[in-house]
């Protein structure tokens, strides 16, 4: 009897067995039907299904961004540049800000731009400020990305160049959303160094190869061979790594330059209410001087002593006879560390107290020009007015400013968050001081600063356009 019960509990089981495999294999055949008639939505919105919106015979270039964002923005003009070139899309990568990616052979580098993501992640910004973050989200806060359009016209750029955003490095990416057989589809050129290679367009180009940056020549046409669908580099940066030597390719390069000038909104008002401050566009010299960091550091007070030069030459003053006296011991900041004066580099004869004027006193006194000439500096050094570095440019000069001048503009901007909730502040603050610089009559850099460069050969010229030529004289 105990035997037969046995038997029978066991057949049981068995049939239920059997009754719920049945009832699995016919929902699973049914969800699976629905699933494919719906395009199934939550998986597309995961990225993971193909669109059908991009021609299979498109061709692509693309490439991998790092280091900070002006380095970003020389290393998307060459991009643009050799899509041209190569009749290719370019994908754009978005505009990564926060602390810098380094340059790493493509492999690594790869990897590490597509670690760089919030996929997973939306809970961490909702988290109470006054609640410890978990470990998943510690580093949510320390970085932000934002596409090109943000700062620049790109539906211009677009007119002259197809391109379309590269939400994710991920070669499932382009599957995904091109079509691309990454088994076949996809040509890379890897690099060899930071500096592997400079690109020529011109095949009859006289200009010899920088070989104390590059370490060979890459000409157009050797690319323009590839047959891959997509044409994947590493680096693009460095200003000239794509040369642009053709008559067609100079005008082109002339049209991306003046199109990549920052003119996201909330930049162009605020660096406007500054201007205005000021006296108005063109009504002030523009200084950039970047001292606190890097290779910045040592070469500073040289750079600084360049620009007063520059500055008693076209204004015409007199400097202070015997200028260099400090009082002995007396405390000052540089880059925002107290630090007592060195003994004996200074004599110990007191100095005046130099004379400073506010905006408003300034403008009124903007005809006499001379040591009330309007100067504005642009810098990345703390507490600029209490930096022994800019003493020497505030003795002479009474009408000089600083950001720090006009922090009640800065409330806004100051309060602006992307959206996954990261604070935009400090990044786009440096950003309004770079454009205020570039409004004035003339405009001065520091040497070696990718943030000088593009500020002279780009925003500046584009600001005065018009109303000063390259020396500042009226056109």
């Amino acid at each position: 009897m105990l035997v037969q019960s046995k038997r029978l509990i066991l057949a049981f089981v068995v049939v239920s067995n059997l009754i719920l495999i049945l009832v699995y294999n016919y929902a699973s055949s049914i969800a699976e039907h629905a699933l494919s008639s719906s395009s199934d939505l939550r998986s597309q919105a995961k990225g993971l299904v193909s669109r059908t919106t991009n021609d299979p015979n498109e061709r692509y270039l693309a490439y991998l961004p790092h280091s900070g964002f002006h380095n970003q923005r020389i290393t998307l003009e060459n991009a643009l540049l050799l899509a041209k070139y190569l009749n290719r899309t370019l994908l754009v990568s978005p505009v990564f800000l926060g602390p810098a990616t380094e340059w790493r052979l493509f492999d690594i580098l790869h990897r590490r731009i597509m670690l760089q993501t919030k996929r997973g992640l939306d809970h961490c910004n909702k988290i109470d400020k006054s609640d410890p973050l978990p470990a998943e989200c510690l580093n949510y806060y320390s970085w932000t990305s934002v596409e090109w359009d943000f700062f620049y016209d790109m539906e211009q750029i677009g007119q002259k160049q197809p391109w379309i955003h590269r939400t994710d490095h991920s070669f499932a990416w382009m599957e995904t959303h091109l079509g691309i057989d990454r088994t076949k589809d996809i040509y890379i050129i890897q690099d060899r160094a930071h500096y592997d290679y400079q690109i020529y367009d011109d095949p009859n180009s006289a200009l010899p190869l920088n070989t104390a940056r590059y370490l060979r020549k890459v000409e157009v046409q050797e690319l323009a061979e590839v047959k891959e669908r997509v044409l994947h580099m590493g680096s693009l940066f460095a200003t000239g790594r794509v040369l642009a030597e053709l008559p067609e390719n100079k005008a082109y390069q002339a049209f991306l330059r003046r199109s990549m000038i920052l003119s996201t909104p909330i930049l162009v008002k605020t660096s406007d209410l500054i201007v205005t401050k000021l006296g108005g566009l063109g009504s002030f010299f523009g200084l950039h001087l970047r001292v606190g960091d890097g290779m910045f550091v040592e070469p500073a007070p040289a750079n600084i002593e360049n620009m007063f030069q520059k500055l008693v030459n076209i204004t015409g003053i007199t400097p202070i006879p015997n200028y260099g006296s400090i009082p002995a011991g007396q405390e000052e900041y540089v880059n925002g560390a107290p630090d007592q004066v060195t003994p004996g580099k200074y004599s110990p004869r007191a100095r005046p107290t130099p004379e400073r004027l506010d905006t408003a006193a300034c403008r009124a006194r903007q005809k006499e020009g001379g040591r009330y000439t309007a100067v504005y500096i642009a810098t990345d050094g703390v507490y600029p007015r209490r930096n022994i570095l800019f003493r020497k440019l505030f003795d002479h000069f009474p009408c000089i400013f600083t950001l720090d001048d006009f922090s009640e503009y800065l409330v806004e901007l100051k309060d602006m968050k992307n959206v996954d909730g990261v604070g935009l502040a400090k990044d786009l603050i440096p950003m309004v001081d770079a454009m205020v610089s570039a409004k004035g009559r003339y405009f001065m850099g520091t040497p070696k600063s990718t943030f000088s460069t593009y500020v002279s050969k780009q925003m500046h010229p584009a600001f005065v356009e018009g109303l000063f030529d390259i020396d500042g004289n009226p056109v």
